[in-house]
């Protein structure tokens, strides 16, 4: 079995930081706020291949929603989820939370 997080308030804010401590503590994955990993893709894959503890999925980072009866809402949504899961692939994430 792996143990992995979704983000805590009292985890450091600093990416890298945040990435050693929880390997310090045990965590074999994470998983990461989708428009955090979109606008930081870089820097989540050098603290990826630092500390060896895979992004695993994303939860949230949207601002749409995939069934909002307003379309615009519902097209944003949707853009930017398809953003979310590329960034994802290129970290060999499994998937997002929505």
């Amino acid at each position: 079995m792996k143990i992995g997080t979704q983000n805590q308030a009292f985890f450091p804010e600093d990416i890298k930081e945040k990435f050693r401590y929880l390997k310090e503590v045990g965590f074999e994955g994470f998983e990461i706020d989708g428009k955090f990993l979109v606008d930081h893709l870089d820097e989540v894959k050098e603290a990826i291949a630092e500390t060896g503890i895979p992004v695993t999925t994303a939860c949230g980072g949207y601002s749409g929603w995939i069934g909002d009866f307003i379309e615009e809402r519902r097209l944003k949504g949707l853009e930017e989820i398809k953003q979310i899961l590329e960034a994802l692939q290129e970290v060999g994430g499994k998937g997002i939370v929505v």
